[in-house]
């Protein structure tokens, strides 16, 4: 019987044909750069030189080799070693006509996960039908203990635990290092790990269903929770690596348990023992090489291409530094009734006894609604020096004191000691000269219109655009679009230094209200006092969060913020070069296109704008697809190879979109026009979201038709009313963010989205989803449910500058019509999240950059 779940192809292409994508697919991550060592100077000599030197004492100890599984273990098995917290990598691993493409994320410091895509050649199930099996698995490893000097760390893991289950095995190992260049790892397996040297299986003691494995049935893709850890038998495995002298070399050997059955059945890899033997080598910073023979029958290759969030590919970035602060002059007569403050606010005892201080208490009193302060006089035989451990010893002889004020005989202040906020917040208030300078500026219209030209340029020059302005004596408040800078917090930074450059002295209070795509987000309030005092503070990042004032922004219409003459209406355009790819084809497992792009936007009013993006192919092999589908839904996406051959130049977007805000939580959005490149229609959107809040609610409800294949402007007869409720959550747990979608998709179908991902503040961001609906497996077809894997890398990690821009997409391991929903460029959860408090504490130390 054919197996539904795989798709196979002639066993007559070569396996040039078969390699040559799958090192394109590992081309995708760019490997990274090596920030820390300087380049070696002159010739080709001293480059192969550098690249076989031996290794230094202080040289870092390596990192986890990979397997030819593309996960972290040693040549063909696992090892209970992690990579770097975030490490990404690619990997193509090639032997016994087998080709292993795999992308592997390390999600958390303890827990790895991968998606591989495999080329088994001339495997077959029966007589009649041969050919190479292309199969997809998800792997997943999970650190169990880890390392100390007297144990080994210890990990569980689940091979192909969701697909197919030709390589499906789950397995429970321990690695331990010896010194820095010995690492030894012995484990026991079940599945692809319990076919040689076996042992009965300890699971069947809890219960006899351990005694059996099932086989695969049905479509594939669902978990195969009939297998994991069963099995009449277990096996052992075990391996070691030697970190040789010569740096990124290392020397591997293993015994492996996997006899190959449905290889050495079906094709023609016949393993003749366990042992593996291999070399890896890592050139440089991102790349690892690997040659093994395998199985005392084989050769083997393994390329494996490595980035991480948290190691940029250009680590110095080459932004313009922010230009300086400028400080106000103190006003004429401006009141200094504390002397130099000092703050010791934590909590110490006292080590002289009153008497010994040799200071005299005039006073102590209440000031303000909640302090209470000490005045006291020093003797003549005082210093300079402010004589903190005298302050702990008043605060102990009178009770709680705030704060001390320590005087000369005359009355001169020498300095005062805060020792609990209350106190500073009091001395704060007390000495604030702002209300001495004057304000007569305000009343000629012609020095106000040259500050706000003045903000305007300011703003400007650092890519920033002023769209209104409220501006007081002693405050004022701008709505800023922020075009250039990722993280909101630089923006933010930046706009305040343009703020103190253009603002006459008497404003004191800033507050900046953040607008995307004309909606106002958050207002910072921030004090202008408060930012002159930080200036050389080593502490000043965390001190300008804690005295920055977060809240929600209002309604445009509550703050009668009406924008600047001449902002509207305005218009924008670019272009930009694309590579859109199709992969998991089992014609062609992968292809791929060049094409370009433009876009275009009329904004008209705050909010309100018309918006169009445009393709065209300039060549590759997109329109070579002719696999049809044979989907039994309405084929919502399963019919894309016609909009890729048709639609060739096509539009992809045109639309008339209004984003506003109801109140100062609820955003909302109203789209009309051809809202992406297979459907058009009528699209509305709501979203609770205040800005102190992990979580938000939103609700979407759409009217579509299905657009023609041309994307041009007709329409087929297809019509379907869609809409979802939404949960978005910020787990605060490794940057995790939880999301679910329930409601009706494009293919009429009921269910409900499951999305987890990891998104990191400096914007890269790795997730995974899946989505279940009332259409049953085998309706669905191939896959039994829509899955996949999202990313998202900015451009201000790949490249030495600032920008917004980012390159997102979603690799799904096959495309169906099951759980599709529409692809919307402008919902407002994304719009909002990087401007609200969690984000901007996680990016406030960019404040003073």
């Amino acid at each position: 019987m054919r197996d539904r779940g795989r798709t196979r192809r002639s066993r007559h292409s070569g396996a040039l044909r078969r390699i040559a994508p799958a090192l394109a697919f590992a081309l995708l991550l760019p490997a990274t750069s090596a920030a820390e060592e300087e380049e070696p100077e002159g010739t080709f000599a001293g480059f192969f030189e550098d690249l076989f030197s031996l290794r230094e004492p202080d040289d870092p100890a390596p990192l986890p080799s990979r397997n030819t599984f593309g996960m972290t273990g040693l040549l063909d098995m696992p090892s209970a070693d992690m990579q770097p917290d975030g490490e990404i990598a690619v990997t193509a691993a090639w032997f016994g006509g087998t080709l292993r493409n795999t992308i592997a994320v390390q999600i958390f410091p303890g827990v790895e996960a991968a998606f591989r895509y495999s080329a088994i050649g001339d495997f077959s199930t029966s007589p009649d039908f041969g050919g190479t099996l292309y199969d997809r698995s998800f792997d997943i490893k999970a650190r169990l203990v880890k390392e100390e000097r007297w144990w080994p760390s210890v990990a569980i893991g689940l091979q192909d635990f969701l697909g197919t289950g030709i390589y499906s095995g789950e397995y429970i190992v321990a690695t331990k290092h010896f010194g820095p260049d010995i690492v030894v790892t012995g484990g026991i397996g079940w599945g692809r790990f319990a076919g040689r040297n076996g042992f009965y299986n300890p699971f069947r003691i809890i219960s006899d269903r351990f005694a059996t494995r099932d086989g695969f049935d049905g479509q594939g893709g669902t978990p195969n929770f009939g297998r994991y850890f069963q099995g009449s038998e277990a096996s052992p495995f075990a391996g070691i690596e030697w970190h040789t002298p010569v740096k990124g070399l290392t020397v591997k050997a293993e015994y492996s348990p996997d006899t190959y059955r449905p290889e050495r059945r079906n094709g023609p890899f016949d393993p003749a023992n366990g042992f593996n033997f291999g070399l890896d080598w890592r050139p440089m910073e991102g790349m690892e090489l690997g040659a093994y023979y395998m199985y005392g029958s084989e050769f083997g290759l393994r390329l494996t291409l490595t980035g991480n969030p948290n190691r940029p590919l250009f680590p110095g970035d080459l932004e313009p530094g922010a230009r300086p602060f400028p400080e106000r002059a103190p006003p004429p007569d401006a009141p200094a009734p504390f002397g130099e403050v000092v703050e010791v606010f934590t909590p110490q005892t006292a080590t002289l006894s009153f008497p010994e201080t040799g200071v005299t208490v005039l006073r102590v009193e209440d000031r303000g609604p909640t302090a209470r302060f000490a005045i006291a006089e020093l003797p003549p035989s005082a210093d300079d020096r402010c004589p903190l451990a005298s302050a702990v010893t008043i605060d102990a002889e009178y009770g709680v004191v705030d704060a001390v004020v320590f005087q000369w005989a005359d009355g001169t202040p020498l300095c005062t000691v805060a020792l609990r906020p209350a106190g500073e917040a009091q001395i704060f208030a007390e000495s604030d000269p702002t209300a001495l300078y004057p304000t007569d500026w305000h009343a000629s219209e012609a020095e106000r219109s040259l500050v706000i030209a003045k903000l305007a340029q300011e703003l400007q020059a650092d890519g920033m655009v002023l769209e209104a302005i409220d501006l007081q004596p002693r405050s004022v408040e701008i709505y800023l679009e922020n075009n250039r800078y990722r993280a909101a917090p630089r923006a933010l930074g930046r706009a305040a230094r343009g703020l103190a450059r253009a603002m006459p002295d008497s404003v004191e209070t800033f507050v900046i209200t953040l607008v995307e795509q004309g909606v106002p987000v958050v207002s910072i309030g921030l004090r202008r006092r408060n930012l002159e005092l930080h200036i050389e503070d080593p502490d000043a990042a965390r001190r300008s969060f804690l005295t920055a004032d977060i809240t929600e922004a209002l309604p445009r219409a509550a703050r009668g913020m009406e924008p600047l003459p001449d902002t509207f209406p305005r218009f924008s355009w670019g272009f930009a070069p694309e590579v859109p790819i199709n992969a998991f084809d089992p014609d062609q497992p992968l292809r791929a296109d060049l094409a370009i792009a433009a876009e275009a936007k009329v904004e008209f009013m705050p909010g309100l704008s018309l918006n169009a993006r445009v393709q065209k192919r300039l060549f590759g092999q997109l329109d070579e697809i002719t696999r049809a589908s044979d989907s039994v839904l309405p084929r919502v996406r399963s019919d894309f190879a016609q909009y890729l051959d048709q639609g060739d130049p096509g539009i992809d977007r045109l639309s008339l979109d209004y984003l506003f805000k109801i109140d100062e939580d609820i955003y909302g959005r109203l789209s009309a026009g051809y809202l992406e490149s297979m459907f058009g229609g009528v699209s509305a959107e709501l979203l609770w979201k205040p800005v102190d809040q992990s979580w938000g609610l939103g609700a979407e409800l759409n009217w579509t038709q299905q657009r023609e294949f041309d994307k041009l402007f007709g329409f087929r007869d297809y019509q379907v009313a869609t809409g979802h409720v939404s949960v978005y959550w910020d787990t605060g747990f490794y940057d995790l963010q939880a999301q679910v979608d329930a409601g009706r998709y494009l293919a009429r179908d009921w269910g409900a989205t499951f999305s987890l991902s990891r998104r990191w503040s400096n914007g890269w961001e790795i997730g995974a989803f899946f989505t279940l609906t009332d259409v049953p497996f085998d309706d669905f077809g191939e896959g039994s449910f829509d899955k996949g894997i999202t990313l998202t890398i900015p451009l201000n990690w790949a490249l030495p500058g600032e920008s917004r821009s980012q390159i997102a997409t979603t690799i799904r391991p096959l495309t169906r019509d099951g759980g599709q929903r529409l692809a919307i460029a402008n919902r407002l959860y994304p719009m909002v999240r990087d401007q609200h408090l969690g984000a901007m504490r996680a990016n406030w130390d960019l404040f003073w950059q």
